[in-house]
């Protein structure tokens, strides 16, 4: 990345008007302070200026999450204890910051849960979702069946 665009958009005149600003105010301060007091504030009008153009540049964004889904286990073939590990693990998964299509990918493998989930015991899953079906709950819990045998 070039100096130029390490700044900022914007701050290009800005960190100008500082640095000018800054020289002046050494020439100033060494004139009428003399050479060690000069100095010194120099090194604290270097340093707020470093401040100024950091603050105003603003902090770097959060890397998101890569969105290439990994390779699952088709939830058909998982057992039912899997499949609440599964609910588990997704609402855990939600909860990071991620991409779009990530993001995109961890909703559908919810669904795809807890439709396995009630294609296994209609009557187990209605009874999890009576009792509050909360987010951090395993539906497992109170599903029975399994996943079909070869």
């Amino acid at each position: 990345m070039s100096a130029r665009g390490a700044v900022g958009p914007g701050l290009g005149a800005l960190a100008v008007a500082l640095v000018l600003g800054l020289v002046l105010a050494l020439v100033l301060a060494v004139s009428l302070l003399g050479g060690v007091a000069g100095l010194l504030v120099a090194v604290a009008l270097a340093g707020l200026l470093t401040f100024a153009l950091r603050t105003r540049a603003g902090p770097e964004p959060p890397t998101p999450v890569a969105s290439a889904p990994p390779l699952l286990t088709p939830v058909t073939d998982l057992s039912t204890d899997a499949l609440g590990r599964e609910w588990l693990r997704t609402a855990g998964a939600l909860g990071a910051e991620l991409e779009p299509g990530t993001r995109q990918h961890v909703v559908r493998r919810r669904q795809d849960t807890l439709d396995e989930l009630e294609r296994r015991d209609p009557a187990g899953f209605a009874r999890w979702l009576a009792d509050g079906a909360r987010v951090d709950s395993d539906p497992a819990s109170w599903v029975r069946g399994d996943a079909p045998q070869p």
